[in-house]
């Protein structure tokens, strides 16, 4: 049987939703947080709000509600027992939650890290048992693990600005073997929308089927030509960055969906919000959050003359297909 991994357990994918492919509602310390304090997401109660936002947004769409895809990853702040928490309060939730890596920058300092100690096929091994046994209560900070009953149902990779790193490209080359060995799907983030191409390829070239992967953050490359080759490799792009005015006007987004639908790739494209700081979440006082897509993309879409069946494979088909897991894992 088809199916999805949530927190809840493996699920039939049609029962997903509305999917936000790429968001944060908890994130405890980390890299990310000591870089910048404003990635701290530690408040259940918050984030309990804010996911109630856009189920009832999800709601106007479909009776099923909706799927955050809480995208932190090994070693970022993953606390799954808050998260765990947040799903049960909130009726009409599910949450995938991710395994693999964010880019070398967030770990700090990564002599020293066991990615850079360890072999590719034993840091593969963990990526796996956090897909197949369940998550490390400590998040791999070690030297305990420490199994959930809370198992990953999708694996990032990420890459720096322009480049991919040596540390990068380990990561990489571990999550293709988890994804093969489990078929669990690969969601990635690109820098800026740098690297994009280079992350599909490196990727098909491991072994990873094209289309259990989705480049990420690609929407901020708004340059149509780059982005249909990307989607020429065969692999779903991932678009996310809602509101994000500092970088570019909404009208790009809309203007990717619109002309990579009509070249024929609306079936490869998936949405999220990536609202992962307390200054892109309405419970924390912004003005908008995880919500964005259906309470505003959607509608948006149609108000411009979209046809409704294309906006409902964007919100809810097309991620349903690319959360659904390739193999019994």
């Amino acid at each position: 049987m088809a199916f999805a991994r949530t927190l809840r357990g493996d699920v039939a994918p049609e029962t997903l939703g509305v999917v936000n492919a790429h968001d944060h509602l908890i994130r405890v310390g980390a890299g990310e947080v000591y870089i910048d304090g404003d990635h701290q997401l530690d408040d259940v109660d918050k984030a309990v709000q804010e996911a109630s936002y856009f189920v009832a947004a999800s709601k106007n769409w479909t009776p099923n509600g909706g799927t955050v895809v809480d995208m932190c990853p090994i070693n970022c702040g993953r606390d799954l027992e808050r998260l765990a928490k947040v799903e049960e309060r909130v009726d009409g939730l599910q949450i995938i939650q991710s395994t693999g890596f964010h880019q070398e920058k967030v770990y700090l300092e990564t002599q020293s890290h066991w990615v850079s100690r360890y072999s590719v096929d034993k840091i593969a091994e963990l990526i796996i048992a956090d897909i197949t046994e369940g998550i490390d209560k400590h998040d791999y900070s070690g030297p305990l693990v420490e199994r959930l009953p809370y198992k990953a149902g999708v694996i990032k990779v990420a890459t720096a600005y322009g480049k991919i790193t040596k540390f990068e490209r380990k990561c990489i080359e571990a999550s293709a073997i988890a994804a093969i060995e489990t078929g669990c799907p690969i969601n990635t983030h690109t820098s800026a929308g740098t690297c994009g191409l280079e992350q599909a390829e490196l990727m098909i070239s491991l072994g990873v089927p094209a289309d259990q992967i989705a480049i990420g953050h690609i929407q901020r490359n708004a340059d149509i030509w780059y982005l249909t080759q990307i989607l020429k490799t065969g692999v779903y792009l991932e678009l996310d960055g809602t509101a994000r005015l500092k970088y570019q006007p909404e009208a790009n987004r809309i203007k990717e969906f619109r002309e990579l639908g009509e070249a024929g790739y609306g079936d490869r494209l998936l949405l999220g919000t990536d609202s992962g700081k307390r200054g892109y979440q309405k419970a924390y006082g912004a003005t908008t959050g995880v919500d964005y897509n259906p309470a505003v993309d959607g509608p948006r879409m149609l108000d411009e003359g979209f046809d409704r069946a294309y906006v409902e494979k964007l919100l809810m088909f097309n991620a349903q297909k690319f959360f659904t897991f390739r193999k019994a894992a």
